[in-house]
């Protein structure tokens, strides 16, 4: 009985891991935001997400890694960032 306990407990530490980097890693093409876009020293792109794309205030952050299979569109859309670079970002569409 303990055990079965035990193992429910550790899945759902799993599941909430799971959930928590699922957050950074779900990347879309589209992206109802605007805000400001910085590089991280690692290549990361952290969207501090300021407005949703009918003006309402909201804050937030994405991050995407290098991995991300969205991470080319929204380098592109943002126009390129080195290292250390910020930039602000309008929302866009697929």
């Amino acid at each position: 009985m303990h055990k079965n306990i035990l193992v429910l407990i550790m899945l759902g530490m799993v599941g909430a891991c799971a959930a928590q980097e699922s957050r950074s890693s779900d990347a879309r093409p589209s992206m109802p935001f605007a805000g400001t876009a910085t590089m991280l020293d690692d290549g990361t792109l952290s969207l501090h997400l300021r407005l949703t794309s009918d003006g309402k205030p909201v804050d937030d952050i994405i991050t995407y890694k290098v991995s991300d299979h969205a991470y080319d569109d929204i380098l592109r859309h943002v126009g390129g960032l080195r290292p250390g670079d910020a930039k602000p970002f309008r929302p866009w569409k697929d």
